[in-house]
């Protein structure tokens, strides 16, 4: 009786736990998988002049099993800041245009829906403003687009290709058996203090 009262609190945690893990194995059921075609887009200014644009399609995929919002943003990557601030951007899908204006003032796109098993694709031109002087003559400068899913946990998620776990639920799994651990810990020591109070007023 002694043994099974000592090895109580752990038994209590094993018997919880199981149906949590439970819980864990069919939420993985709802990982959000996305890919893009290509991988990443890469803006490289060079040998450009003004009046010169570039034009990039980019494929977003839902491979996952449930539907995710997300949103783009430009990304300086090398070269010269300041062509990087001229330069403007025309982002547009099937259906018209989603941005058009200077890349220093885009500051990502509303959030776009897309279902399981869906795709869309999103063209990207950037433009070499013709009116810019020639001090912008023999200026270099790199960016990429970047994708973000908007995660399980209220956040941003860089979207890079590859699953998204549902972290959350791991999370629950830690705080639930911490819990547990301290209440199995508190019960037997509460077990432990009465049993002395009783052999002493014996």
């Amino acid at each position: 009786m002694k043994k099974i009262r000592k090895w109580f609190p752990l038994i209590l945690l094993v018997l919880i736990l199981l149906p949590i893990n439970h819980v864990d194995a069919q939420t993985s059921e709802n990982e959000i998988n996305i890919e893009t075609s290509p991988h990443k887009i890469l803006f490289d200014v060079d040998n450009m002049k003004p009046g010169d644009w570039a034009i990039r399609d980019y494929t977003i995929f839902n491979k996952g099993k449930q539907d995710f919002e997300y949103t783009a943003s430009a990304q300086f990557k090398s070269g010269s800041k300041k062509l990087f601030k001229q330069l403007e951007i025309e982002i547009s899908d099937k259906n018209g245009v989603l941005y058009s204006g200077k890349i220093k003032d885009f500051d990502g796109l509303d959030y776009r829906k897309l279902a399981k098993s869906d795709e869309e694709t999103l063209t990207f031109r950037v433009d070499f403003p013709a009116e810019l002087g020639n001090e912008y003559q023999g200026l270099t400068s790199k960016f990429t687009i970047k994708l973000y899913v908007r995660g399980t946990l209220g956040g941003l998620l860089p979207a890079d290709g590859g699953v998204l776990p549902n972290t959350s639920t791991n999370m629950f799994n830690f705080i639930v058996g911490g819990l547990i651990l301290v209440i199995g810990g508190a019960t037997m020591y509460l077990y432990q203090r009465r049993k002395s109070i009783d052999l002493k007023k014996i």
